[in-house]
């Protein structure tokens, strides 16, 4: 590069979207000694993974709780996020929260904290409804058994699996693999309470547990449970920070506040992007941290993008959009009632009846809340706390709110107001009075931030057909563009931290191989 020259003539790589997947990405090309070119339009890295501050408090944006973060210690198991991150000399202090989760429906006289560790989760749920331990022990056992044959499965490289082993070590796995979640529940005939408390989880896979994919169901719920679930020491920005650090010891070239516009596609291939300025950028290979929806129908001529990609992203159903109501409060959680790290609430935990409501904008009854310094005392401040509640829309439900019907501001209030008369009714916490600071973000603000589709944060939902499994076996045939690939909420992986980050090392595995692997 000359004196005075922003870019090179040709890069390695290029990688647009900061976020952890983007992120991940170029970190790992970088650390193999490839030119990398990392664009972020905002001004700075992490995506979704980011806070803000309003007054004296600096809020955790998105972030709930990543697995596969355990370093082996304390009864977790050494898992893939941290063993990732260790390849790239990525350095996150991440903290164990103290339970899974907390399940709150007063309908249904259920007040049921999941814990962690597969035994302690057994114990419990025979404690809440008895006879069931037993069907549960079962459908964990199964849980083990697709865990292993999807690490089994991840071993095989581009050969793929041997048939004979699948067939008489991992047999549960293949009957089970073309399954929606809902189904395989039902032939466990659990008790009603037992359904409820583990559906909790759901939302964050699917729109319901009818079109749930089961492979991915138990694998996330099985990590989870089996090694617990982490948080960072600060905010999720902190580490997009170290990976951050990472990639820029590594090398890296990143430019923030550049905002790409065009992908190049000449003789059928992405050869570069183009930028808000003008600026074309060529590369032999381009990974998007975008939605692969809005990338093919808005940052691509028309005559580049063969048929079968935009019915494939017109086929895939968009996940979810959040409203979400960040609280500072002036108090301890303790002090208010607040005793657990992360609580869902609602009549039910009917899936549902939850994605039929969650098709109107409007108040719904399946909300979450989570206080980070439960988690991690002290983090917010010595006397204060923050507290986040999230509900999750279908993505066309605000669009569809027409603006004779939606005056935005007064309706938000009126939605935060419901949430906050909700939590305290649920919980018996008392948190109105000790309100310092609120803030509440919606699809629109999450649209008008990252370009995200009607607001969706959580990419595409995960079916028996079309989860993460089926997803990473095509993945080769669904590269319709040569040398363009994504990463991200909608990669291979879904959403999720830990997922985008797996998928964001992989994707880049991918591109070393055709852009020359390591030097």
């Amino acid at each position: 590069m000359s004196k005075g020259e922003r870019f090179l003539p040709s890069y390695d790589a290029i990688v647009v979207g900061a976020g952890l997947g983007g992120l991940t990405a170029a970190a790992r090309l970088a650390k193999e000694g490839k030119s990398v070119l990392l664009l972020e339009q905002h001004n700075m890295t992490g995506g979704y993974a980011t806070s803000f501050v309003r007054g004296r408090y600096e809020f955790e944006a998105s972030l709930h709780e990543a697995c596969e973060c355990g370093d082996g210690k304390n009864g977790t198991g050494y898992g893939a996020v941290r063993k990732m991150f260790d390849d790239l000399g990525v350095e996150t202090d991440w903290r164990l929260v103290p339970d899974a989760y907390r399940v709150v429906l007063p309908e249904m006289g259920i007040d049921f904290t999941m814990p962690f560790g597969i035994e302690n989760a057994i114990a419990a749920i025979e404690e809440l409804e008895p006879g069931n331990g037993k069907k549960v022990r079962n459908y964990f056992k199964l849980f083990e058994e697709i865990n292993e044959a999807l690490e089994y499965i991840g071993s095989c490289g581009k050969e793929g699996p041997e048939p004979k082993v699948m067939a008489t070590k991992y047999s549960s796995f293949l009957r089970a693999a073309a399954y929606e979640t809902s189904e395989v529940n039902k032939a466990f005939k659990f008790g009603p309470k037992t359904e409820h408390v583990l559906n909790a989880y759901y939302g964050y896979i699917s729109r319901r547990l009818s079109e749930a994919s089961f492979i991915v169901w138990a694998q996330m719920i099985y990590i989870y449970l089996r090694d617990g679930a982490h948080v960072t020491n600060k905010t999720s920005h902190a580490l997009a920070n170290d990976i951050e650090k990472a990639f820029r010891k590594h090398g890296g070239q990143l430019e923030l506040g550049v905002k790409v516009v065009k992908y190049l596609i000449e003789d059928g291939r992405c050869v570069g992007v183009r930028t808000s300025d003008g600026t074309e950028i060529r590369a032999k290979f381009v990974i998007s941290n975008g939605n692969p929806t809005v990338t093919l129908a808005d940052m691509i001529d028309r005559k580049d993008v063969p048929e079968e990609a935009l019915k494939l992203a017109s086929v895939r159903t968009q996940l979810g959009s959040p409203f979400l109501v960040y609280m500072g409060l002036d108090a301890l959680p303790e002090e208010m009632g607040i005793e657990s790290y992360e609580y869902f609430m609602g009549p039910d935990m009917d899936t549902e009846r939850i994605w039929r409501e969650s098709n109107e904008w409007k108040p719904h009854a399946k909300v979450s809340a989570t206080c980070i310094d439960v988690a991690i005392p002290g983090m917010t401040g010595p006397d204060r706390c923050q507290l986040n509640f999230t509900t999750i829309y279908n993505p066309d439900a605000m669009h569809d709110a027409a603006p004779s019907k939606y005056d935005y501001l007064p309706e938000n209030e009126r939605f935060a107001n419901s949430l906050i008369d909700y939590f305290e009714k649920t919980t018996g916490a008392k948190i109105r009075d000790h309100i310092e600071e609120l803030v509440i973000a919606t699809p629109a603000t999450f649209a008008r931030y990252s370009n995200a589709f009607r607001g969706n944060i959580y990419g595409y939902t995960c079916t028996a057909l079309d989860g993460a499994v089926p997803r990473k076996l095509r993945a080769e045939e669904e590269r319709y563009i040569p040398g363009l690939d994504f990463v991200g909420s909608a990669g291979v992986r879904a959403h999720g931290y830990s997922s985008v980050i797996t998928n964001g090392y992989d994707v880049a595995g991918d591109a070393l191989e055709k852009i020359g692997g390591a030097q």
